[in-house]
């Protein structure tokens, strides 16, 4: 499969037979449906390490995924698993923030979170948006499962997130 670019959030086992890379944005309500559908799923498979989870927080530049941005230029890379928690923890609590006006989002980074703006940060994000347009990402969220771009249907649910990994064990095995 190669080498798995702008890796710095991940979590699981580094062997595991399914890679699953998320292009998302904490402002971006299909993210948060994304997330609140397919986490106890991806949990479950970490634990049993046949995934790893790749996060790619992607700085697409739309207005309304401005927070986003600030958000993500505010984490710590070199602490995967707490800023996946605290990303996990912003996309469930999205629309209590989303509306806020800026300084009241910089209040809650800084206050409930610990969050400010690092400013390495700014090239991992040009790298992930370098990576997004090399792989003809439009979207948000995107998902790869082993390098391959999966499509999910307006309609997706958690057997739909369940079958995409499965699929992708079972093509190991055979």
């Amino acid at each position: 499969m190669g080498n798995i670019k702008n890796d710095y959030l991940k979590i699981g086992n580094e062997l595991a037979d399914v890679k699953l890379e998320v292009f998302v944005n904490a402002s971006c309500p299909a993210c948060a449906k994304l997330y609140q559908t397919a986490k106890d799923i991806i949990e479950e498979y970490i634990q049993k390490d046949q995934l790893q989870l790749i996060v790619k927080l992607w700085d697409k530049p739309r207005k309304t995924l401005l927070h986003g941005t600030r958000i993500h230029l505010s984490v710590d890379y070199s602490s995967p698993e707490e800023t996946l928690r605290i990303i996990g923890s912003l996309l469930e609590t999205q629309s209590e923030w989303k509306p806020l006006p800026d300084q009241e989002l910089e209040n809650l980074l800084t206050d409930k979170y610990q969050l400010e703006e690092r400013p390495e940060n700014t090239d991992i994000s040009l790298a992930i948006t370098q990576e997004a347009f090399e792989r003809e990402v439009k979207y948000l969220p995107t998902l790869f499962i082993n390098n391959e771009l999966q499509m999910l249907s307006p309609d997706y649910d958690q057997e739909t997130i369940k079958s995409l990994f499965e699929n992708a064990l079972e093509s190991k095995i055979n």
